[in-house]
């Protein structure tokens, strides 16, 4: 069989060949994204970099009650890395003017996918280093195409700093993330659970890139 890393990595390069093709990335590459579905999409991001913390401290946790001390390590180490990333996207937000910033709450499915965090902690931490691995390595695979993409809305890359320092961040995290998750998964649980939760954050992040076309749809 091969490594759990590999499995994972087939599974989000499959994936984000299909999200390169998605109605979000289309709309953005002709032009068509708005202020206004950029600032939905940075006030989503800027929460899920808020919550990155809360579910590093809790998956720290929940390794030490199930006496798995290389895990709580992991996540210890990840939980410094990730502090305080949601500032990267007050800079961006504060590019856009205040009524496309208006209202705005975080997408139905950037909540979701928060809650998809705290599923996967309390099933088994593995499948939250799983879940981290998807993260880093689809930043990395599809963050460049996104910056061109939106650019061609009309977007200068200074409005999307926070996706341009992750996506540096992210390809030598998701390097270490392939050496950690093969070291730390002892078998349990099961590879199909594993990539069963790589595959609904997939499902739900596909939600949310629709969620972002629609409201740019709507007003400009």
């Amino acid at each position: 069989m091969a490594p759990i890393s590999s499995q994972i990595g087939q599974a989000v390069e499959t994936w984000v060949a299909n999200l390169r093709g998605s109605a979000l990335a289309a709309l953005a590459r002709s032009g068509g994204l708005t202020a206004r579905g950029l600032a939905a999409y940075l006030v989503s991001l800027r929460y899920l970099l808020s919550e990155s913390e809360p579910s590093l401290l809790l998956a720290t946790q929940r390794s030490r009650e199930l006496r798995l001390p290389q895990l709580a390590t992991y996540f210890a180490t990840k939980t410094e890395e990730e502090r305080g990333h949601e500032r990267w996207v007050d800079d961006d937000l504060q590019t856009l003017s205040d009524v496309a910033r208006a209202q705005l709450e975080p997408a139905r499915h950037i909540r979701q996918l928060v809650d998809l965090q705290r599923r996967l902690i309390a099933h088994h931490p593995i499948c939250f280093v799983a879940y981290v691995l998807w993260a880093e390595y689809f930043t990395a695979l599809i963050g460049p195409d996104w910056l061109a993409a939106v650019a061609q809305s009309g977007f200068h890359p200074g409005q999307l700093s926070s996706v341009a320092r992750h996506v540096e961040a992210d390809r030598h995290h998701a390097a270490e993330g392939v050496r950690e998750i093969d070291r730390l998964w002892t078998g349990e649980p099961p590879a199909h659970e594993i990539l069963t939760a790589v595959a609904e954050a997939s499902r739900i992040f596909d939600g949310f890139c629709n969620e972002v076309c629609d409201i740019s749809s709507r007003m400009s």
